[in-house]
């Protein structure tokens, strides 16, 4: 399918600001794209002075914030809506491209990747990426009639990948579930279990390294790219691709890669390889004698470990947690047979995981979606 530069379909736009006028705020989710603030909060949460927002009229391709997770829209809503001063706005070339067909690649899981290879800034939700790279993008560009077909293929469709969707977050609740059914609640120790400390299951595996030649291909984790709650990591690169400079952790798979900044985002990661992790993060070794790191991982995904980190972040004004904070932990600690027993019913799960994740991403694919419009429209 031809591909032409983003630049060629938009460009910035200037902006008026609201000033003493009243219109609808808006704001945009990775769910819907562009809706009523209102809707979104059940109630206006915007700063009692909009003086400063930027009025929207229809048409306009309008950026979030947190580009990486594709927070991208066309407002479409209202004659004329607001919006935070924080956020981009650019005019579409409707001649050359459908406005809604373009909200659509841009918040593609292929966009995403993009975006999230470019960010620079330690925090991934306070990275930025130049415009020079956002208007560098592909986008696949066919006819205008095909990029009508496309988009109706996903309306059809939508029904379809938000039951995935569901399923994928039903999934994840069966594993939380049976954890709690096997090791009961961790706060009342309803089971009886041991009380064990963090060193006596555990240890921060801090093995630091600055050799980028003999890691030049491994992969490089960021905690941008572990996925909040559910520790997916997506989006990354290798050490030279990234040209990292920093001293960096290394991992393998018998680690957790725990993420220190802004532990509310609980981002815990299971790595299936070896590579190196960012300092903004902990390799955590569990020890294999007591301790699966399949069970500890979903330990430290529970609200008993949150409770417990969150006490020591609120202190300051990046959230982070240290070494000797983690240290500090302790919880019941089951048999092992036990917590083998829990890894292989997540094992199971994760199969159909992964089969729903394959089954959603495609849909997202445009050359197959390109493929089934001629098929089916």
């Amino acid at each position: 399918m031809e591909t032409v530069k983003l630049g060629l379909l938009i460009k910035k736009t200037k902006v008026a600001r609201c000033g003493e006028h009243s219109y609808p705020v808006l704001s945009i989710t990775k769910q819907d794209g562009i809706i009523m603030q209102s809707e979104k909060f059940k109630k206006r949460i915007a700063s009692a002075d909009t003086s400063d927002y930027k009025i929207i009229p229809r048409g306009k391709l309008v950026q979030g914030i947190h580009i990486d997770e594709g927070n991208f829209g066309i407002q479409d809503i209202v004659d004329n809506g607001i919006v935070s001063p924080a956020y981009g706005v650019w005019d579409v070339n409707d001649g050359l491209v459908i406005p809604k067909y373009l909200e659509m690649v841009l918040r593609s899981p292929k966009s995403i990747e993009f975006y999230r290879s470019k960010l620079t800034g330690t925090v991934n939700r306070r990275g930025h990426m130049s415009d020079a790279d956002f208007l560098s993008m592909d986008i696949p560009l066919p006819d205008r009639d095909t990029q009508s077909k496309i988009l109706k293929t996903m309306k059809q469709t939508t029904s379809v990948l938000y039951s995935r969707q569901q399923q994928l977050a039903k999934l994840d609740e069966l594993i939380k579930a049976r954890f709690v059914e096997m090791f009961g609640d961790f706060k009342s120790n309803s089971k009886g279990w041991s009380i064990v400390k963090f060193d006596e299951f555990a240890q921060i595996d801090g093995n630091m390294t600055t050799d980028y030649e003999k890691y030049a291909d491994y992969p490089h984790i960021g905690i941008d790219s572990i996925e909040k709650e559910t520790g997916t990591l997506k989006g990354y690169r290798t050490v030279k691709e990234d040209g990292v400079v920093s001293g960096k952790y290394f991992f393998t798979p018998q680690h957790i890669i725990y993420s220190k900044i802004r532990p509310n985002l609980n981002k815990v990661a299971l790595p299936d390889f070896e590579g190196l992790c960012s300092a903004d993060a902990y390799p955590i070794l569990p020890n294999p004698k007591n301790c699966n790191r399949v069970f500890l991982a979903l330990a430290m995904r529970s609200n008993y470990f949150l409770d417990y980190i969150l006490q020591f972040s609120a202190r300051t004004n990046l959230p982070k947690v240290n070494r000797k904070e983690i240290a500090g932990f302790s919880m019941p600690l089951p048999p092992l047979p036990l917590q083998n027993q829990f890894a292989d019913f997540v094992a199971e799960v994760d199969k159909s995981k992964l089969l729903a994740r394959l089954f959603y991403n495609s849909f997202f694919n445009f050359g197959h979606l390109f493929n089934i419009t001629n098929r089916f429209v």
